[in-house]
């Protein structure tokens, strides 16, 4: 049987930026096809009663150090998004 990997992706997520820069890699030491398939997060967490961790301010605080620090282990480079305000957000 065929080995296949489903990568479900949101590029609004930055864990799923860093995911995206090892996924490859994990599907050829599986001998898996890789199949990446979109989708939106905000969806997810609509449905299921769930927060965005930039909108919790613990997960918020979580985050920002563990994101940084998962990318320096992957040797890839990571700039957080910067924040928009309210005003400065599309209408």
């Amino acid at each position: 049987m065929a080995r296949t990997l489903e990568f479900y992706y949101d590029y609004g997520s930055p864990y799923s930026y860093l995911a995206d820069t090892q996924v490859e890699a994990i599907a050829r030491r599986a001998g898996a096809s890789l199949v990446r398939k979109p989708m939106l997060l905000g969806g997810v967490f609509k449905a299921t009663g769930n927060a965005s961790p930039m909108t919790v301010a613990q997960k918020s605080k979580w985050s920002a150090f563990d994101m940084p620090m998962w990318a320096r282990h992957y040797g890839v480079p990571f700039q957080p998004q910067p924040v928009l305000s309210r005003e400065t957000r599309w209408p």
